[in-house]
């Protein structure tokens, strides 16, 4: 640590001693090289810079290769004078935009100095220096496009390759913020700058404001090979520059208006109650003239709003007829407060505050009845100075921000209804999550808190035809919290397959089937040991350092050659300050021969992991490229190559944390009950096999969740009174009350996720005011994180024959049968009525589903007498490490199209409009990456032995995507406007039936005998579906697995018949064998394509009597006009992009809902219907409108 901080103290002393010129990275500039008519050089010519707006001016020299750069410069309209002996003044009027480096290469006319010739650039112009690939929204866009809740994160669709996210969709905290996806990436790790300071959450990602579009003047996003100076991301970038006071008095006042009952469309055949009211106002200008300068504002939403109730199995609808909707109220207040000064000298200082509050009641998807309500307040400041010294520019910023949310559960006031399913029960109430969400949020109740601390210096140097751009930047992050996940009521995981039902059940009481498993929280919520933000625990600091340099050739007039290196460091997001476990740690009990003393533990997994985990200190990212502009510089050529890395969100440090951190706190923990299960292991507690009043584990586990509530809740109850709120030996240690388990953390080999980018492409000025732009971009990313279970648990080839024996010796002997283990004591327990689930659930599996993921000797077993495939080591539990070994891929062809126009016909006063296309291609290995989820450690791949066997489509993958916006202002005073997206559907992966549990399921869907279960339908890779497997094709590769493979061993089957346990037969009467699929409908339900087109009107109405900017502005908008219908991913209730195809033994009276082979008629197709989601979040639901009404000034 004291080695960087000298590092970076050297590059600022270095940079101070200079004199300098500099770019922020939310800045513009403008360069370019000054020639006479026949292209000769013209040194020493002098260049002033005016600020129209706000009179201020930089005046700078050419240097020896009539090369200058000017900037940091806040975007707007500017004014370029060229003067030298022997030349006529230039007067050159052009448009200075966020992140963009404007040319500014203009032709002298040989003449008197006392003539000017003044030229208009437009504000539209082909980019003649900058290798990567970006697009900026303007102030112009912003100010006509209708957006439906003014979130600025909205307009970043116009650029192609984005696409919009609920902020939901990430983490409950999230609920009604945004987030943008980039070039085949979610928007979990998309790096959003605001006036230079970083306000990116670090800890479940996208932003930590909801930035109004009333607050901005415009800005840019990256979208490949971004600048050098760009923050850490691997993917996009977004540089937000707020509005500046300037030397005239500007501002406006607005109030807009939308309501169910008016110009709104039914959702799901009803119209839910919903309004909002969203006012609020800025006011900018001078304090001194061309000196200080203010700007400021706020805004409000409040919105009152009941869901429609979605998103349950069909089988419910009864339940959905009952309670057709849902809370949603949201309220959110922005402000901010902005200083600018033009001191002495040409230094520029300015200074920026905000304050956000917000509050919503959502659910994170559990839709439909979970609902939690989340608050969140964040202030904010920043400030910096930018001046000029000779060829050298510096630029420095600093800020503090502080994020702090807590996310309450939002059923209690809700009634004994659905929000509570099962009535009062003892330690608590039912959560039901699966086919039925509904009960207490089990998210809640929980707290997070951020603060950002940062500091940041950027300059260049022209020297000749070279420009060095240099600069270093830190951050002093806090992440802290507490989760009580699972503590205050019983997580009961649900899915309503006929098999599922007990006997006599009605199918639409939810309360009437087995449930899948049973997750019982500890009641702690601290997922760290350091103390923070006021409480015991839960603390993650990290320092962020950067630096870079970069050259930009000018080698000629046409043609710019750039090459830059940036290194970047985030420290301890891995847990690198714990040391490795040793075996000494481990409690007595769970010792074994061969992991004593000093020996490392995690070596005992997978030799290699028992050392401290890697910090990456050699981040280096390099980068080059060109762009090539001949003749008129109306076409460029571009391409650009470099290296990005990536940070990792806090969520990921602490999820990983507890079970390595040895020290005395209350630490979050659970244990898991499955169905079939004998016993439960509780972390801190010990393992369970009856309630309290004695029923047993087994039969309460196989009871429906009405009678099995009150035992499991009863076992919680006394769980809890034993551990919660006890700081002593932490629960969760891997070497103790984990039992060996390990369960997603990190070790040795970590490294930063990077990707390698490269671009290429043209840019083309068709006719003044219409540029066209084409870019070929590609993305793959490398290491990334992916949970690999290191131990192999239950892969067929760890067969352990003596567990296997004493499993099935177990079993016939519950069924009456002497003999052992022997094949006529099987035959005698298939007579009874045994099924394979019947040997499952007495060993004859996984470690991972028969021992929850514990060693053998956690429950007082040997290897002998525990699972019979327990893994590698059958010493050990489930060895799952987050290991660097994940890839992903993204390539695209990308096109915009600009235009700006005045007069383009008769009738027309102006026309602003952009229109983009891609065309593209995401993969990923990530088997249980979510569109969101890339970059959230914890997720597996389809196959444990070989993580990147099956690299196929992401579910964020759509193929093609086509987004435009546009304004006419029309002669007498209407102006109208709309933007408009269509993409094609979602991929999906198509899996084998896990929903009747995961016991004994080795020997139905691990067809590649990795020890995971639920496996990719042979045949078929990731994402398949909606692209080599659609519509009757679905049918086919059903009828295609039930002829070739239903029936068959799986290798879990294939171990255990080579060794002589059992015959084929037995196997296949015990349904030990792959199952047969269930025949969907001819025409199943497809994913559906995006499509959504919102319309604006306005017409001012100019008040000349108070002054030539006073107008009033009454408009009406409609989102959706044309009302498209939309739908989520068919597979919603499984989730995960994943589709589970239903068997047959599980589809008895009928496939439900819900499942591409399920029914396929309009109430199934209307539970994924995309209505509204979380605060103004309203991508693809149903019309509403606006009415707008404001007063310009």
């Amino acid at each position: 640590m004291k080695k960087l901080f000298a590092l970076i103290m050297l590059l600022f002393a270095t940079a101070v001693l200079s004199h300098g010129q500099a770019t922020s990275v939310n800045g513009g500039s403008i360069q370019g090289t000054i020639t006479d008519p026949s292209g000769a050089i013209v040194p020493n010519a002098t260049v002033t810079i005016l600020a129209v707006d706000t009179g201020s001016s930089k005046t700078i020299t050419t240097d020896s290769a009539g090369l200058y750069s000017v900037g940091p410069l806040n975007p707007g309209n500017y004014t370029v004078t060229v003067s030298a002996s022997g030349f006529q003044k230039l007067s050159v009027t052009t448009v200075v935009r966020t992140g963009t480096a404007t040319p500014g290469s203009f032709k002298l006319t040989l003449g008197s100095s006392a003539e000017t010739v003044e030229v208009n650039a437009g504000a539209l112009q082909v980019n003649t220096e900058q290798i990567g690939v970006s697009g900026v929204i303007t102030r112009e866009q912003i100010d006509a496009l209708p957006v439906n809740g003014r979130n600025i994160l909205d307009y970043a669709q116009l650029q192609p390759g984005v696409i919009l996210q609920s902020g939901q969709s990430f983490d409950p905290t999230k609920a009604g913020y945004s987030a943008i996806s980039v070039s085949g990436v979610g928007g979990r790790t998309t790096r959003i700058l605001l006036d230079g300071q970083d306000i990116t959450d670090e800890t479940v990602g996208t932003t930590i404001y909801n930035v109004p579009s009333g607050a901005i003047q415009e800005f840019q996003l990256n979208r490949s090979t971004q600048d050098v100076s760009g923050e850490v991301t691997s993917t996009g970038q977004v540089l937000v520059s707020t509005q500046s006071g300037t030397n005239g008095f500007h501002g406006n006042a607005f109030y807009n208006f939308q309501d169910a009952r008016a110009g709104a469309a039914d959702v799901a055949g009803a119209t839910a109650p919903f309004q909002r009211n969203q006012f609020g106002g800025y006011v900018g200008g001078p304090i001194i003239k061309d000196k200080l300068f203010f700007f400021g504002g706020i805004e409000r939403i409040k919105q009152s709003e009941l869901d429609a109730a979605l998103g349950a199995s069909p089988v419910f609808q009864p339940i959905l007829t009952q309670f057709p909707f849902v809370p949603a109220p949201f309220t959110d207040t922005f402000s901010m407060l902005r200083f600018d000064y033009n001191g002495p000298k040409g230094i520029h200082f300015f200074v920026r505050g905000a304050y956000s509050v917000n509050a919503a009641d959502a659910t994170f998807g559990l839709t439909p009845y979970q609902v939690y309500q989340n608050r969140d307040n964040v202030p904010g400041i920043v400030g910096g100075a930018d001046f000029t010294t000779g060829h050298f520019t510096h630029s420095f910023r600093g800020g503090y921000e502080k994020f702090h949310n807590l996310l309450e559960d939002g059923t209690h006031g809700l009634g004994n209804s659905i929000y509570n399913p099962s009535g009062p029960s003892v330690g608590g109430n039912v959560t039901l999550r699966g086919s039925m969400n509904a009960g207490p949020n089990y998210l809640a109740p929980q707290g997070t808190f951020q603060t950002d601390k940062q500091f940041r210096y950027d300059g260049t140097w022209t020297k000749g035809a070279h420009t060095f751009k240099f600069g270093f930047d830190l951050n002093r992050l806090a992440s802290g919290g507490f989760a009580e996940f699972y503590g205050e009521s019983l997580y009961t995981r649900i899915s309503a397959t006929p098999g599922n039902l007990v006997a006599g059940g009605d199918p639409a009481n939810p309360l009437d089937y087995v449930a899948s498993l049973y997750a019982i929280g500890n009641g702690n919520g601290l997922f760290s040991e350091r103390p923070g933000f006021g409480l015991l625990g839960g603390l993650s600091p990290s320092w962020r350092f950067g630096a870079y340099a970069a050259d930009t050739w000018k080698a000629s007039p046409s043609l710019t050659l750039t090459a830059g290196l940036r290194w970047s460091v985030d420290t301890d997001r891995a847990n690198q300050d714990l040391a490795t476990p040793l075996c000494s740690s481990v409690d007595p009990s769970l010792q074994f021969p061969g992991c004593t003393g000093n020996t490392p533990l995690f070596d005992q997994y997978q030799q290699g992991l028992g050392v401290r985990t890697h910090q990456p200190y050699a981040n280096f990212g390099p980068q080059a490229g060109f762009n090539f502009s001949p003749g008129d510089h109306k076409t460029s050529f571009r391409g650009g190559i470099g290296i990005f890395y990536e940070s990792s969100v806090f969520n990921n440090t602490g999820n990983a944390r507890t079970e390595t951190v040895q020290a005395d706190f209350p630490a979050f923990n659970y244990g898991v009950a499955s169905k079939g299960g004998t016993k439960i292991a509780l972390p801190g507690f010990g393992t369970v096999t009856a309630a309290p009043d004695g029923t047993p584990v087994s039969t309460i586990l196989s009871e429906s969740i009405g009678q099995a509530a009150f035992e499991v809740n009863a076992i919680k109850a006394e769980y809890q009174a034993k551990v919660k709120n006890v700081a002593g030996t932490n629960p969760s240690y891997i070497g103790g009350g984990s039992g060996l388990f390990a369960n997603s953390i990190y070790a040795g080999p970590y490294k930063s996720p990077y990707s390698i980018q490269f671009n290429g492409g043209i840019q083309r000025e068709i006719a003044k005011g219409l540029v066209l732009s084409v870019d070929y971009v590609h993305n793959a990313t490398l290491k990334l994180p992916i949970s690999q279970d290191v131990n192999h648990s239950g892969a067929a080839r760890t067969l352990n024959v003596n567990a296997a024996k004493n499993a099935i010796a177990a079993t016939t002997s519950s069924f009456g049968c002497a003999g052992g283990s022997t094949s006529a004591a099987i035959t005698c327990a298939i007579a009874a009525g045994a099924h394979i689930t019947d040997f499952a659930g007495n060993g004859l599996d996984s470690g991972t589903t028969y021992l929850g993921g514990p060693s053998a000797s956690y429950f007082g077993l040997t290897p002998d007498t525990g699972a019979a495939f327990a893994g590698t080591n059958p010493n050990v539990g489930t060895g799952l490490f987050i290991l660097p070994i994940g890839r992903s891929g993204y390539d695209a062809l990308q096109a915009v199209l600009q235009g700006q126009r005045s007069h383009p016909v008769p009738g027309i006063l102006s026309t602003n409009y952009q229109v983009s296309y891609s065309l593209s291609r995401i993969v990923t290995s990530n088997g249980s990456a979510s569109p969101t989820d890339q970059f959230f450690a914890g997720g597996q791949s389809f196959n444990n032995d070989d993580p990147n066997r099956y690299i196929g489509r992401s579910p964020l993958d759509h193929s093609n995507e086509l987004s435009f916006g546009g304004t006419l202002a029309i002669k007498y005073g209407l102006n109208v406007s709309a933007i408009g997206h269509f993409f094609s559907a979602p991929a999906s992966s198509l899996t084998l039936d896990t929903t009747s549990g995961t016991t004994g399921q080795l020997f139905q869907t691990d067809v590649d005998g990795d020890g995971t279960v639920g496996d990719l339908v042979p045949g078929t890779i990731p994402g398949a579906y909606e692209h080599e497997v659609k519509g009757a094709g679905l049918n086919r590769l059903i009828n295609n697995y039930n002829a070739t493979q239903a029936g068959t061993l799986t290798p879990a089957g294939q171990a255990v018949v080579a060794a002589g346990l059992f015959t084929p037969g037995q196997l296949t009467a015990l349904n030990g064998v792959q199952q047969a699929i269930a025949l969907g409908p001819n025409k199943p339900l497809n994913n559906a394509a995006l499509r959504t087109f919102d319309l604006s009107a306005n017409y001012p109405i100019h008040i000349r009597k108070l002054g030539e900017s006073f107008s009033l502005v009454p408009g009406v908008a409609m989102y959706n006009v044309f009302n498209m219908s939309n739908f989520n991913d068919i597979p919603s209730i499984p989730g995960n992009g994943t589709g589970v195809l239903i068997n047959q033994a599980n589809a008895v009276g009928g496939v439900p809902g819900g499942y591409f082979n399920g029914p396929s008629d309009q109430a199934t197709a209307n539970s994924a219907r995309v209505v509204r989601n979380s605060g103004t979040f309203d991508q693809g639901g149903p019309r509403t409108t606006e009415f707008q009404l404001k007063l310009n000034f």
